[in-house]
């Protein structure tokens, strides 16, 4: 371990500086983008509301098919042990 000392010894300084620079392309670039975003974000918020009560639609439709197939798989399986049944016992 290293005991501490009274004296702080001298340390060489780091310069930490980050290289600024600018560039046109890259500004024209995101110009366009920014404009190009703000265009389509209108209609893109109204296909998203549509496409969610679509999907809501879908949803709803689906679960219903899948809430009746187990009563249904249910039925037929005790319906094919009565005639099961009937028939080994008659």
């Amino acid at each position: 371990m290293k005991r501490p000392t009274m004296f702080k010894l001298l340390t060489h300084r780091q310069f930490d500086f980050t290289t600024r620079y600018y560039d046109a392309e890259r500004e024209e670039r995101e110009a366009r983008h920014k404009a190009l975003y703000d265009k389509y974000e209108k209609e893109e918020k109204e296909k998203t509301v549509k496409s969610i009560q679509d999907s809501i639609d879908f949803s709803a439709v689906r679960n219903r098919r899948t809430e009746r197939k187990p009563v249904i798989i249910r039925a037929l399986l005790i319906a094919g042990m009565f005639a099961l049944l009937y028939f080994v016992l008659k």
